[in-house]
């Protein structure tokens, strides 16, 4: 069977959303809502492609409501109907991106062919962000491939020829390996966050040992730092204890993190601490004597892709991926991360983990 466009009305005025529903029923799926609230239910419980929505409402107002639609799901398009137009209301609506704005009362031939042609974009929409994901991850892993095999074969290089290199060579052998790890993270990296905007991330809760777990993640990023003349330290809380979660995911956030502190380090040392941040919770520490980052660049570093400024910081390399697959990576994990830093001051990064899932059931 076709799918059917899904249409979203929100009006707490009888007559004009029961007149919509009436026009739109036998051409798409019609939900109805008669608050703010009512609508959001409707959006976390049943797909939506278009929303007609009246800006004047009791409890939750109109432009709150499209606030909320846009953060649910930014191409949503949406149309707003209203018996009260104003410029105030109409530079409200402009600003979150809505398709068009109408007044009550609607023309049927007008609203029907504005409705349509939103349904037109958002689709259009929903198959360019399809082929943008196919895209990434067949790059992805057609990457992984040849990736592993540098990887491997150098590894079997250093390994077999290393008393036989000349301290030249041995450090192009290191080059090679650190350079090639570096790749690598950024290819898992794009490749996760294309599986979880596709809601394809799974997470299994299992015991292990997290001060094991963060000795062999410093273990991972020494080549890197030992290039770069930095000292890795772990100091781990005392005592030391089993914590019941993801242990492949808490690993990935350690990394993207360890990854950001080495990378962004001249000189001196990346030390991860841990504590008990109250009986339920540990927190874990990464602190770099780096670059540091400026109040405004730490709130961007979570919530999307950055990187300094592009002067002196952008001799660094990376794409400013690390804080925000740690973020998402969190997210599934009931976990939170703020970042401390001063310009020129280094950077300590804190997350918090529970010790066991919530309910303390094992998935």
């Amino acid at each position: 069977m076709e799918h059917r466009p899904s249409l979203l009305i929100v009006d707490d005025e009888r007559g004009p959303a029961e007149s919509l529903r009436m026009i739109f029923k036998p051409t798409y799926e019609v939900h109805v809502a008669r608050s703010g609230s009512e609508a959001l239910e409707i959006l976390r419980s049943a797909p939506v492609d278009v929303v007609t929505l009246d800006l004047r409402m009791p409890v939750m107002s109109g432009v709150e409501v499209m606030e909320r639609i846009k953060q649910h799901d930014p191409d949503i398009e949406v149309i707003v109907i209203t018996g009260y137009s104003s410029v105030d209301t109409a530079v409200h609506a402009l600003r979150f991106g809505v398709f068009d704005y109408v007044s009550k009362p609607f023309d049927v031939p007008h609203i029907s062919d504005l409705v349509r042609r939103a349904v037109e974009r958002r689709q259009a929409t929903l198959k360019s962000r399809q082929a943008k994901e196919d895209f990434l991850a067949n790059v992805s892993h057609e990457l992984r491939t040849p990736l592993n095999a540098i990887l491997g074969y150098s590894a079997i290089l250093s390994d077999e020829l290393d008393s036989v290199l000349s301290a030249d060579q041995r450090f192009a052998l290191m080059r090679l390996q650190s350079n090639s790890y570096e790749l690598f993270g950024l290819v898992e990296s794009v490749l996760f966050l294309n599986e979880f905007d596709r809601g394809n991330v799974v997470v299994a809760f299992d015991p292990f040992d997290l001060g094991a777990t963060i000795e062999a993640s410093l273990q991972k990023f020494t080549p890197l730092a030992t290039e770069r003349g930095l000292a890795l330290r772990h100091e781990p809380s005392q005592p030391l204890f089993t914590l019941v979660s993801d242990r492949d995911k808490v690993e990935r956030v350690l990394w993207a993190l360890l990854d950001n502190a080495v990378k962004f380090t001249d000189s001196g040392s990346v030390t991860v601490r841990t504590s008990m941040h109250d009986p339920h919770m540990v927190q874990v520490d990464v602190i770099d004597t780096g670059i540091g980052l400026r109040a405004p660049e730490s709130a961007e570093a979570l919530t999307g892709l950055h990187q300094g400024d592009a002067s002196a910081r952008r001799r660094y390399r990376g794409l400013g991926l690390g804080f925000r697959v740690a973020t998402r990576l969190l997210d599934l994990l009931g976990g939170h991360i703020e970042i401390g830093s001063g310009d020129g001051s280094g950077t300590r990064a804190s997350f918090t983990l529970p010790v066991r899932p919530s309910g303390g059931a094992l998935h």
